[in-house]
């Protein structure tokens, strides 16, 4: 059984020109560049946080009266927990990894 035709098919839309030359080359030159990959850094771990939405609306209101990223404002509660418990601030922590190396 054949395909029918698309309604569609025979219109000359704007762009349909690039989209059909695209659509001609073949499979691996088709696919999107990469984009730029990040450094490496084996130092760094990445993880999410998930947050209460009005948790994240309130650190984003400080965040933006300090003029700071959110980042910025959860890592000070990091900070703060491990002076809490003991521990060296992530600064000194990021320094003393440097200075081990």
């Amino acid at each position: 059984m054949t395909k029918r035709p698309s309604i569609i098919g025979g219109l000359n839309l704007p762009g349909t020109e690039a989209r059909a030359a695209i659509a001609d080359r073949p499979p691996e030159a088709q696919a999107p560049a990469k984009p730029a990959s990040r450094k490496a850094r084996p130092d760094i771990v990445h993880t999410s946080v998930y947050l209460p939405r009005e948790v994240h609306r309130r650190l984003r209101e400080i965040a933006f009266t300090r003029d700071v990223k959110i980042h910025d404002v959860i890592m000070e509660g990091i900070d703060a927990a491990l002076r809490k418990h003991g521990h060296p601030t992530v600064e000194a922590l990021k320094v003393g990894r440097k200075a081990g190396d």
